[in-house]
């Protein structure tokens, strides 16, 4: 993809709400508050351990190799065009998996609010027409299309912080709250909460999620550790107000990792009135907006580092062509879209519990997407060693001692949380029958990225 010119069109302002927009999963919110009170423990130690030398590594990368492809670059330049070509196919698999279990939310919220009637086929159709607007969204012009995320990273922020405020304001009223805030219910716990643990981790990713539009950067080198610093403390703030909001409000017992979010809202907005159930309303409303953000920021990421790793040779070449006119990399998108519709197809064929699809879906998608992670933090430690001199105008702190142990412990993280997607939660219908599915598909997965990886890769792809 370096033969084409692209046109810089993301300045510091885009990329700080498109990385918001990408890391704030609002669908996932009520699936991270299910592990209750100690959720808030387990997020501080996430910080402190993983979210910020993650972010601190993602900073380096991003300036140091600004071009367009992202995390395929950096894996490549540190393992070669192979092991680059998986990361960028788990990455962009993932989102294909990952499109019917947010939409499924989308459905099951949007039924809740105007239709009162849920049905299997009726959820599929409506979540089916949303992936095809995603596609058609994300072939236009990323002039055009950036303006949805951007939206959405204002949208989300709004839910998070109106959940945070309306939980505070009925404690303060004097309502009591749902769920127990005692001091012990904030130690962690070894239960059933761990099978949400790699929800809380999946929260967090998406940093380097902007820079697989390098070339569209005015000025990647200076802008991307910059707004890797102020998302990362926004994201770690909203995230706390939105999870409070949910348990003050909901009790676990009775919340729905579907529909959580928006059973919140209405509990809340309850105790206001007319004005209350206005502002639910509104936040309903963009909530659902929310969802269609999520996706298409991902959308617009992921086919982008698909279509520079197909560009040069290590993907199918399909997935590099870019539209004559809008330069975005159209025939990966409509990949995507074709994949999506085959599962909320297949999902509504056989499905008989909503909750279970969008756990299974999630689940799929989120190993898919951890293991793209499981490349990179070695990619790091790697190019810093063997490419000391590229210049790098942002340097993570600390020296060797510091980058090996953020190597070690944002490996270990992820590594462990693709083990703990294959414990079931307490609602699984079939646990064993659920994780061997898991494992068959992962390993389909890794099969076929396996034999989509062209025998002979172009000149240009190698490591250099």
């Amino acid at each position: 993809m370096s033969a084409v010119s692209f046109d810089r069109v993301l300045g510091r302002a885009d990329l700080l709400l498109f990385s918001v927009s990408a890391i704030l999963t609002i669908d996932t919110l009520a699936s991270a508050a299910s592990m209750g009170v100690s959720w808030f423990t387990w997020w501080a130690i996430t910080m402190v351990a993983f979210f910020v030398p993650y972010g601190l590594m993602t900073a380096e990368l991003g300036a140091a190799w600004p071009g367009e492809g992202g995390l395929y670059v950096w894996v490549r330049e540190a393992l070669g065009p192979r092991w680059g070509s998986l990361a960028a196919w788990f990455y962009w698999i993932n989102n294909a998996y990952w499109i019917p279990s947010v939409y499924l939310v989308f459905a099951g919220t949007f039924e809740t609010i105007f239709l009162g009637t849920k049905s299997t086929w009726q959820e599929a159709a409506i979540a089916i027409a949303l992936t095809w607007l995603t596609v058609l969204v994300g072939v236009v012009r990323l002039r055009v299309s950036k303006w949805l995320p951007n939206l959405g990273a204002v949208v989300k922020v709004a839910i998070f912080l109106g959940l945070g405020a309306l939980g505070i304001a009925a404690v303060v009223s004097g309502r009591p709250a749902a769920n127990d805030f005692s001091l012990g219910r904030f130690v962690p716990s070894w239960t059933d909460s761990l099978a949400f643990l790699p929800v809380l981790l999946y929260n967090t990713l998406g940093f380097e999620l902007m820079s697989s539009a390098g070339e569209e950067m005015r000025d990647p080198q200076r802008d991307v550790p910059r707004v890797i610093l102020l998302s990362g403390l926004a994201i770690s703030v909203v995230y706390v107000l939105g999870a409070l909001g949910i348990l003050l409000a909901v009790p676990l017992a009775d919340l729905s990792i579907v529909t959580g979010t928006w059973d919140a809202l209405a509990v809340l907005g309850k105790p206001w009135g007319a004005a209350g159930d206005t502002l639910v309303l509104l936040l309903g409303i963009g909530f659902l907006y929310a969802c269609v953000a999520n996706i298409v920021t991902w959308s617009l990421g992921v086919n982008r580092v698909a279509a520079a790793a197909a560009a040069e040779g290590v993907l199918p070449a399909a997935l590099g062509r870019l539209h004559p006119r809008f330069k975005t990399p159209y025939v990966a998108f409509a990949a995507m879209g074709a994949i999506a519709t085959a599962l909320l197809v297949g999902n509504a064929l056989l499905s008989r519990s909503q909750a279970n699809v969008f756990w299974m879906t999630f689940k799929l998608s989120g190993i898919c997407f951890l293991i793209s992670y499981l490349l990179v933090f070695p990619a790091f430690l790697i190019l810093r060693d063997r490419r000391p001199d590229t210049p790098r105008p942002y340097r993570m702190p600390g020296g060797r001692p510091a980058a090996v142990a953020a190597t070690v412990v944002c490996w270990v993280f992820v590594a462990g949380s693709c083990l703990l997607f294959f414990k079931p939660s307490s609602a699984s219908e079939n646990a064993a029958g659920e994780a061997t599915l898991l494992a068959v598909e992962t390993l389909a997965t890794l099969v076929a990225g396996l034999l989509l990886i062209p025998r002979r890769t172009r000149p240009g792809s190698e490591a250099h």
